[in-house]
């Protein structure tokens, strides 16, 4: 179990790698003037940065024998999991009106995808994290399950910023990636005969996701998209 959870803080340490390369030339590189990015945009960083590094160090507190630290900083967890939820509303909010300004009504309706299953994923795999908070394998999947969200939008621009590709097939890519990942560790699971429901529930979740993303032209979506933001945007 020790090792376990090494390799977790590994994992995510890699994801905040990957985060931070793909962020770099649209983001972090503009320091300190920042062209066009708001303070949504500024706070949404600054909030999800301090999650992963969250989940890069409670499990190695864990690990060291500190569960009684473990505990007292995971009460952050109940101030920045809301906090990450309003500013992926509000990051997305942004984003679609930005987007609106150069590109169609159809294209900017896409985009929705990215932004609202991010903020329902995240939002899904909180409540069930903190809801199994006193059953930690449960707890820990969960947990796990909102640092590897961040690998799409943090890879994804690192590809398209350097290598100029699209973003429509990056993003199938990335989906397949996640599931690859959600499905070995489903697999190894069951293998050794833990719980499957956790990350059962975590690949269906990111299964509906990519579904969504191939969907995104569709009569059906661009129409759910367009009442979604009229009433949410």
């Amino acid at each position: 179990m020790s090792q376990t959870y090494r390799n977790i803080s590994l994992f995510i340490l890699l994801v905040i790698v990957g985060v931070q390369w793909g962020f770099y030339k649209p983001y972090s590189s503009q320091f300190p003037d920042f062209v066009d990015k708001t303070m949504v945009v500024h706070i949404h960083g600054a909030l999800w940065m301090t999650w992963l590094v969250l989940l890069v160090v409670q499990p190695m507190l864990i690990r060291m024998g500190r569960a009684d630290w473990h505990r007292r900083i995971g009460k952050l967890a109940w101030v920045l999991g809301p906090a990450i939820i309003v500013f992926l509303f509000l990051a997305g909010r942004d984003s679609y009106w930005k987007i609106r300004e150069g590109l169609s009504e159809r294209e900017a309706l896409k985009f929705i995808v990215l932004d609202a299953r991010g903020l329902y994923s995240f939002t899904i795999f909180w409540i069930l994290a903190m809801g199994y908070r006193k059953q930690p394998l449960v707890h820990m999947r969960f947990m796990i399950a909102t640092g590897i969200l961040a690998i799409g939008p943090g890879v994804a621009r690192g590809i398209v910023y350097n290598f100029g590709t699209d973003f429509d097939p990056v993003f199938k890519v990335l989906d397949l990636l996640n599931l690859l990942i959600v499905g070995v560790l489903l697999a190894a699971d069951i293998r050794q005969k833990r719980s499957y429901r956790p990350y059962a529930v975590v690949f269906l979740v990111f299964l509906i996701g990519a579904a969504l993303w191939q969907l995104r032209y569709s009569s059906g979506w661009q129409a759910f998209a367009k009442t979604y933001a009229a009433i949410f945007y």
